[in-house]
């Protein structure tokens, strides 16, 4: 889903998904409800980490780490979220770093565009605390 080095959206079954394609094998998958928690998921080099995956992956935006940005259960998580999807909006370069050490960079072509600020109305995203 998605297309090639870029973020893409879509809706369907209630959930609006966000993703960005870095290659048929890597990408960065987003799921927000407004009845369930945020899932974000990235795919590296066809391994799967994150929400409901037993290896996790920390995001790097701009030289910035964010840990689990994807766990959202308690204030600090959610606001951790929130920063990590307005920091998405004004990158310049999005990298990711699994638990067990690769390093797979992500696309920026239109996230902004793509992303709704977290202030917007219908900001369909879900955290939980």
């Amino acid at each position: 889903y998605g297309e090639l080095g870029q973020w893409s959206s879509g809706w369907g079954q209630g959930v609006t998904e966000y993703t960005a394609v870095a290659s048929k094998q890597t990408a960065l998958y987003i799921a927000c409800s407004d009845s369930m928690p945020v899932s974000m998921t990235l795919t590296a080099n066809g391994k799967r980490y994150g929400s409901g995956e037993a290896k996790g992956f920390d995001l790097i935006i701009d030289a910035k780490e964010i840990a689990t940005p994807y766990e959202t259960g308690s204030r600090v998580g959610a606001n951790n979220f929130l920063y990590t999807w307005d920091a998405l909006r004004k990158a310049k370069q999005i990298r990711a770093r699994t638990a067990d050490g690769k390093l797979v960079e992500l696309p920026i072509k239109h996230a902004a565009k793509t992303l709704p600020k977290t202030s917007d109305k219908g900001f369909p995203c879900t955290v939980e605390f």
